[in-house]
């Protein structure tokens, strides 16, 4: 697919779009949470969320420059060309009853599916607190977008850990303070979703279960295949496989995965702590 517009969030984090204009079928159109696996001729495949599509068939991902792909990624031009599979993996779930309380909480460039996320929650008239967390002012992303949800959306809170923009402190503990401000009959019609690094995820879950909230989490693994041959993305003792029985998980599915919050595996297929 050739990259049709790139846009800079902040430094080392891009937004890329593209058109995928064989996906004239809209049974194939990707829901918020879902990934594609992404190819640099010449160079690698790796996965990524998508932070947005819309009916025309651009979809967008957002890449941060952490190695030899993602640079890549970072560096290319309007103009030249990807590899794109998907969509593939489950997806984050919308109830019909858009009366319900909506929490989201977003670590780092975790945000990117939730922005997705949130797009299709304010066009069904859902109200929504989100929580955007990250290490400093500079990592923020989307603020100019998340302005504009600002009417649709009940509350948008910013935290950083160091304290320069926002409340200070982790997005899990602005997530328990914000869920001080409602009785617990509220909180008994709400529900959550979260991605970012695992373990403020796993304090995440830990709050909503402590509060009786649903939750569904996109959680990220290596990945080579994208499709279940390479293993290296499996949980224990489930065995369930990220690429395709993820990468969204509910709480019921994250009370029975061992390796939640504590362990992942690395290229060779150890498992390694966080």
């Amino acid at each position: 697919m050739k990259v049709e517009k790139i846009e800079e969030e902040c430094e080392g984090i891009v937004n890329i779009s593209f058109k995928m204009q064989d996906a004239k079928d809209y049974s194939i159109l990707p829901k918020a949470g879902q990934f594609i696996m992404v190819w640099v001729p010449g160079v690698d495949e790796v996965p990524m969320s998508l932070s947005g599509a819309d009916l025309e068939c651009y979809w967008t991902i957002t890449v941060k420059d952490v190695g030899e792909c993602t640079n890549a990624l970072c560096n290319l031009s309007v103009g030249d060309y990807i590899g794109v599979r998907g969509p593939l993996g489950t997806y984050f779930t919308i109830p019909e009853d858009n009366s319900k309380l909506v929490f989201l909480i977003g670590g780092g460039t975790g945000i990117a599916p939730l922005k997705f996320l949130a797009e299709k929650l304010k066009s069904k008239g859902f109200n929504v607190s989100l929580i955007q967390g990250a290490k400093n002012e500079a990592d923020l992303i989307f603020i100019s977008q998340f302005g504009t949800f600002q009417r649709d959306l009940s509350n948008v809170i910013y935290c950083t850990d160091d304290g320069s923009f926002g409340s200070e402190g982790y997005a899990s503990k602005i997530f328990r303070e914000e869920l001080d401000n409602y009785s617990q009959q509220e909180l008994s019609n709400a529900l959550a979703y979260t991605c970012g690094p695992e373990l403020m995820m796993r304090e995440v879950f830990r709050i909503c279960e402590e509060h009786n909230i649903h939750l569904e989490a996109s959680l990220e693994r290596m990945m080579r295949c994208g499709c279940g041959l390479c293993g290296l993305c499996s949980l224990d003792p489930l065995g369930l496989l990220v690429c395709k029985d993820g990468p969204v998980f509910p709480s019921e599915i994250l009370r029975k995965i061992d390796d939640f919050g504590k362990y992942k595996r690395d290229i060779t297929g150890r498992k390694i702590s966080f």
